[in-house]
């Protein structure tokens, strides 16, 4: 594969599907557990599922922190044909991963009952919550270093190994959902043991590769170490920006969701955290195939070809977004069907709150997408600004001051608004930077 001579839409497509399969294979994880947890615990496990959501998005946080911003300078690096320099990238944000591990992974342990409470847990769900929860906190050096090796291994030109990776980990996440909660009948514990068990498997996938010929990811002495390091987390801050704000985001949601709705809305919530869940996913799984032909091609200076790359990939989330919607409002029923064992009043609830919230999905395409457009073209400050805007600052003053006049509809229509209004902002920050970068 040569990022810079070969076809834009043959190497999109290379990139993408394994992309994509690589996305809905990692859904799986939370969409499977939903559904075990659901039908097997009840609807007070899927309300426990939203309490437990954002502590793996720490775990991405920092992951994404060293992970695409080592690959964006790795990447950048070998389009200007430094190797050297582009591994000196990699040892230096090795480096800083496995030190941010070991710093984070105590933390969690000790504190997690309050970062639980903090996520919006009630003393009735906490049981629920700490029996999942502990299983994630003893393996989580695992959930941060899968998604570190994911992004450097799809960067290193071996999509089809992340592909591979994250298959056999899912593979082993469904069989263990089903055998653990349903015919051993171990519940919360059952689905927590195949989701780690899942990560581990996938994170040995991805290390095994670094040990084999193909891969062009070497440990060297780091091209001078604290500026390297500096260089790959402002280059993955913004990625890191949009896990933080997920997590932000999700506690304040929670904790609206439980002042104005109680535990039915938490309910209906958790299963469309769910369905939000894998949508981000196959979102960033359309950014993450464009980001490393992009970033290579604008360290080559070739400006047409990303112009190209830009508007292929972003018709492709333009039209699955549209897809993801058009399924909550023609099917809001079926789905809480599909994923809980739900009561009268989940099943009441459930149709206004999710045809409500999928309005919002078409936009959130374009949001994430952009977060990775940004990256890839280095205008790594405004990629960080409008996650900012939309994951904590917009988000947030919708979500305290509509619930005060509409109730627990307020909740729902301030993510609708907030998409809404980022994606405006988003689109005049593509038009000034594509305009900015045509004349150079």
């Amino acid at each position: 594969m040569d990022m810079l001579k070969d076809s834009i839409g043959k190497l999109y497509l290379k990139y993408l599907l394994p992309s994509m399969f690589s996305a809905l294979v990692t859904t799986i994880y939370s969409f499977v557990d939903t559904i075990a947890i659901g039908q097997g615990v009840g609807a007070d496990g899927a309300a426990a599922c939203a309490i437990i959501y954002p502590i793996l998005g720490i775990a991405s946080l920092f992951g994404f922190l060293c992970g695409i911003g080592g690959s964006v300078r790795f990447a950048k690096a070998r389009g200007e044909g430094k190797q050297e320099k582009a591994n000196a990238f990699y040892t230096a944000s090795l480096v800083l991963v496995i030190v941010l591990t070991i710093i984070v992974w105590p933390m969690t342990a000790v504190f997690k009952t309050q970062i639980f409470t903090w996520f919006g847990a009630s003393k009735a769900l906490m049981p629920l919550v700490l029996e999942y929860g502990d299983w994630i906190i003893w393996t989580f050096p695992a959930f941060i270093l899968s998604a570190y090796f994911t992004c450097m291994v799809r960067c290193d030109g071996a999509p089809n190994v992340v592909m591979a990776a994250v298959a056999a980990g899912g593979i082993f996440n469904v069989f263990g959902d089903w055998f653990l909660v349903f015919p051993m009948n171990m519940g919360m514990t059952g689905a927590a043991i195949a989701t780690a068990g899942g990560t581990v498997i996938q994170l040995m996938v991805l290390c095994a590769f670094l040990f084999t010929k193909k891969s062009h990811l070497k440990i060297v002495k780091p091209w001078e170490p604290s500026k390297a390091v500096y260089k790959a987390v402002t280059a993955g801050f913004s990625a890191s920006v949009l896990e933080f704000a997920f997590i932000i985001l999700t506690c304040i949601l929670n904790n609206q969701i439980m002042r104005y709705g109680g535990e039915t809305a938490l309910s209906v919530f958790g299963v469309i955290l769910t369905c939000s869940g894998m949508f981000q996913h196959i979102y960033t799984g359309v950014g993450q195939a464009m980001q490393p032909i992009a970033t290579t091609n604008y360290g080559a200076g070739k400006r047409k070809r990303i112009a190209y790359l830009r508007r292929i990939s972003e018709w492709t989330v333009i039209v699955m977004g549209i897809c993801f919607m058009l399924t909550g409002i023609l099917f809001p029923t079926q789905l809480i069907h599909f994923f809980v064992d739900a009561t009268p009043e989940v099943l009441r609830a459930a149709p206004t709150i999710m045809r409500i919230y999928f309005l919002s999905f078409p936009c959130m395409g374009i949001n994430i997408w952009a977060t990775f457009y940004f990256q890839s073209i280095m205008r790594t400050r405004t990629s960080a600004v409008l996650t900012i805007l939309r994951g904590i600052v917009i988000s947030s003053i919708f979500l305290y001051l509509l619930p005060i006049w509409l109730g627990i509809n307020g909740v729902w229509w301030a993510m609708v608004l907030t998409e809404g209004i980022v994606t405006g902002i988003t689109c005049m920050c593509i038009f000034y930077a594509n305009r900015k970068m045509s004349r150079k």
